[in-house]
């Protein structure tokens, strides 16, 4: 009686649980459809949406299993994707053109950032408002040869009367020196520079006409058949964040140690206007990809005649 009452119970595991129960949950997770998030940075809250969506359980009850892959500088993110060892990447409008146009199999179906959280920054001492304010003779650390300096130089006209210096990234340097000026992005370097005691202005991009849509979703090309699903439930995971970010900045926090939580909320503050944008929550527009791949073309940086035709695909929410 008690083997068969044993039998009937399911036989207990070693930590206690139930091995009944813990073949129903795994049934459960084998019948959702697994997606690998492959970020092309460190865990922080410009990813505040995705971690909601996968901690809130709002993932699973779309029916998605849900991993996000933390990455850093030079993360490969699509070409994880192209090697399915993830089924999503992060990127950003103008690199996942080029990457296009070199083979790669993706497409754009939820930008995170409406307006691009990149730019440089300068203290507020030096009177500049503005990345054209900079003047002759000035070093920007950033990163040279990437399309952002190419772009700027070009539309400037600043050929040497302005010198792109290699950026470590840290921003010990830019502390120190008040005449100093380097890369930034708006998720993250001027809310360092403010909590080490400097008083940074940022000088957006898209204040120069480089505006890529920024922290951008993208999927296989051909889109898989679980897409629409898996991009509403991006949406109404970034609407929650937004709503109430304390919850994932606190797991986030957990994988990023560089960050403190002070840090944490000032870059949430920071971040919110450039994720809204003009256009609303997850939207494209052709103008803003024709743009992006104009500027592009202009910089030799994809063929003439390229088009970002079937790059993108916007979703109704």
């Amino acid at each position: 009686m008690i083997l068969l009452l044993l039998a009937a119970c399911g036989t207990p595991s070693t930590d206690g649980t139930n091995s009944n129960q813990d073949a129903e949950v795994n049934q459960g997770k084998a019948s959702l459809q697994t997606v690998k998030i492959a970020l092309n940075w460190y865990p922080e809250p410009e990813f505040g949406g995705f971690y909601e969506g996968v901690i809130s359980g709002s993932y699973e009850k779309a029916g998605f299993n849900v991993e996000i892959i933390p990455g850093g500088p030079g993360a490969p993110s699509i070409g994880l994707m192209a090697t399915n060892k993830a089924q999503a990447a992060i990127s950003a409008a103008d690199d996942l053109l080029i990457k296009r146009s070199k083979g790669a199999k993706a497409i754009a179906v939820y930008p995170v950032f409406q307006t691009s959280p990149q730019g440089l920054m300068a203290h507020s001492v030096s009177g500049i408002e503005r990345i054209e304010d900079i003047p002759p003779g000035t070093n920007i650390s950033m990163e040279i040869g990437s399309p952002f300096q190419q772009h700027v130089w070009k539309t400037y006209d600043w050929g040497d009367t302005r010198k792109a210096v290699s950026s470590s990234g840290l921003i010990g340097s830019f502390v120190r020196d008040e005449s100093a000026i380097q890369q930034a992005y708006i998720t993250a370097e001027p809310c360092l520079a403010e909590q080490a005691g400097a008083t940074p202005v940022f000088l957006g991009a898209h204040e120069t006409g480089w505006n890529p849509y920024g922290a951008l979703l993208v999927l296989p090309d051909p889109l898989p058949d679980w897409s629409d699903g898996f991009v509403q439930a991006t949406h109404a995971a970034w609407q929650a964040y937004l709503e109430a970010p304390a919850r994932a900045n606190a797991e986030i926090l957990k994988a990023a140690q560089h960050l403190k939580p002070e840090v944490m909320d000032c870059v949430t503050k920071a971040q919110t206007p450039y994720i809204h944008g003009e256009d609303g929550l997850g939207k494209m527009t052709a103008t803003r990809w024709d743009q992006m791949n104009g500027h592009l073309v202009g910089l030799g940086l994809l063929p003439e005649g390229s088009t970002a035709a079937g790059s993108w695909k916007s979703f109704d929410f």
